[in-house]
């Protein structure tokens, strides 16, 4: 999954949590599933953040090369 479908299907997660009336057993299924989404996401978002850093230091350091 990408990070827009695990996204997504966390936003279904937290829905149904809310909305649905649930057992204590499906409750817990729930959130077990969204926490590990939740830490996915979490991975993947820094990931990219330190992709983004890397381009933009190596962006700048390029640009100080041309001065």
């Amino acid at each position: 999954m990408n990070y827009k479908e695990k996204s997504d299907q966390l936003e279904k997660i937290v829905e149904k949590m809310e909305n649905d009336d649930l057992s204590l057993e499906e409750m817990v299924k729930l959130y077990e599933e969204g926490t590990s989404l939740y830490r996915e996401l979490e991975k993947d978002l820094k990931g990219l953040e330190q992709k983004v850093r890397v381009l933009t230091e190596r962006e700048e350091a390029d640009g100080d090369d041309e001065i």
